[in-house]
């Protein structure tokens, strides 16, 4: 069975790769890791980070994106902590032998012919498949 990791921020756009995994991927055939990062830790360090406040917070949006997976497995749901939101997708794709990671093309209004910096730094340094969805 394959492993498929999808990073979530919560926006309309990041849906992209939800409907992207329906369309490319049997239930069947795969499992699924939702995770969204937050960044900066540092300065959750420096504010007393709650762990437990944070996770709290950002479950609704794992959460949906599982309902919209419905039928499919889904083996994790994550918010991961780190300074770099590319650096921790990585890290999380190496430690749980992702397969591929399905992530949408920008973040910027405006950017939407060149890929957005996180998802350029995954493509880059990836060591499996990254499936670019376009915003469109």
């Amino acid at each position: 069975m394959k492993k498929i990791l999808l990073p979530i921020d919560g926006s309309d756009r990041c849906m992209k790769s939800v409907e992207l995994v329906r369309k490319l991927y049997d239930r069947k055939d795969v499992e699924i890791a939702i995770v969204t990062v937050k960044e900066d830790y540092e300065s959750f360090i420096r504010t007393e980070f709650e762990p437990e406040k944070v996770t709290e917070e950002s479950m609704p949006i794992l959460n949906n994106v599982e309902k919209l997976l419905d039928g499919y497995k889904v083996f994790d749901k994550k918010v991961l902590v780190g300074k770099s939101v590319g650096d921790e997708i990585l890290d999380y794709a190496n430690y749980n032998k992702i397969h591929a990671i399905i992530m949408t093309k920008s973040s910027k209004a405006g950017h939407q012919t060149i890929l957005g910096s996180v998802a350029a730094h995954v493509v880059k340094n990836a060591g499996c498949i990254v499936i670019i969805t376009p915003e469109n």
